[in-house]
């Protein structure tokens, strides 16, 4: 099969990826390098090519050069990774810390296993698999690996995916309820994509309201045998936690005193067992590595 490394020299912009990564007011997008091309020098910028079958009648086929590029970016674009996000990869993930000199110096918790995990995940990855949800405290990277696996699959794989921040979730979806358009209409592109990514599981206030949207979504999907990623700040144990009270208007602490089991409930939580493999992330918050 053709491929564009066959027509395209190695590139100083794109380092031969044969596409660039930048961000719009609030998403990261690809586009193709125009360094590399401006013009397919296969299908001449058509997107197609042509042959003659066995009866002599011309067939369009999808350039086999540039088509799988334009879907992986197609795919990338519709992931709608946030702008905060537009550098985060697996391979830039920092596990280890900097010495003075500019060496490598001791590993961070276990991020390195982890990242070595969801490489080999995210490689061998089809749709359908199980997913994982990512757990551990605030600031330890979970978000930057999620973002990375999304890259990976749209980018690297041509996987359609999808990443939602929780709370910025539910307020879209009760926008929309808000202008009169029906549940089912609202929750079937998230229900449907071949790979959801859901950052930060359980934040918010955790009404009833919120709590019968997310049991939809991840109910559905969990009967589709759809896979679905998450990440929570919130430990799954009950050991150790801190108390709060949401009656005084203190959310932020109350939230701190509960497990996802009790952010999701019961039955939401069951499920995440059967979806997704569990992966604690073991290392300090990277606001104070340096302390």
């Amino acid at each position: 099969m053709e491929t564009l490394d066959e027509y395209t020299a190695a590139c100083p912009a794109c380092d031969r990826n044969r596409y660039l990564i930048e961000s719009d007011r609030n998403f990261t997008r690809a586009r193709r390098c125009e360094q590399c091309f401006d013009v397919c020098p296969v299908c001449e910028g058509q997107s197609y090519t042509y042959e003659r079958d066995e009866r002599g009648y011309e067939i369009a086929r999808q350039c086999p050069v540039c088509g799988a590029l334009n879907r992986r970016i197609e795919a990338f674009n519709d992931a709608s990774i946030p702008r905060r996000h537009s550098d985060a990869n697996l391979e830039n993930f920092e596990t280890s810390r900097q010495n003075p000199d500019g060496s490598t110096g001791e590993p961070i918790g276990n991020l390195n296993r982890v990242r070595f995990q969801l490489y080999n995940w995210v490689k061998g990855f089809s749709p359908g698999e199980q997913g994982f949800l990512l757990h551990g405290k605030v600031g330890t990277g979970k978000t930057h690996l999620l973002a990375g696996t999304i890259r990976h699959l749209t980018l690297e794989k041509g996987i359609s995916a999808r990443f939602v921040e929780f709370t910025h979730l539910l307020s879209e979806i009760r926008q929309q309820f808000d202008q009169g358009r029906g549940e089912a209409s609202i929750l079937a592109p998230l229900i449907e994509h071949p790979v959801l990514a859901i950052d930060e599981l359980g934040k918010g206030r955790n009404t009833e309201w919120q709590l019968s949207i997310i049991d939809e979504i991840i109910s559905k999907r969990y009967n589709r045998s759809l896979t679905t990623l998450f990440t929570t700040n919130y430990p799954l144990e009950q050991e150790g936690l801190p108390t709060g009270d949401a009656s005084t208007g203190n959310f932020q602490r109350a939230a701190s005193a509960t497990t996802l089991r009790q952010r999701v409930g019961e039955r939401v939580y069951s499920r995440l067992f059967d979806m997704t493999e569990f992966i604690a992330i073991e290392a300090p918050d990277y606001r104070r590595r340096t302390e």
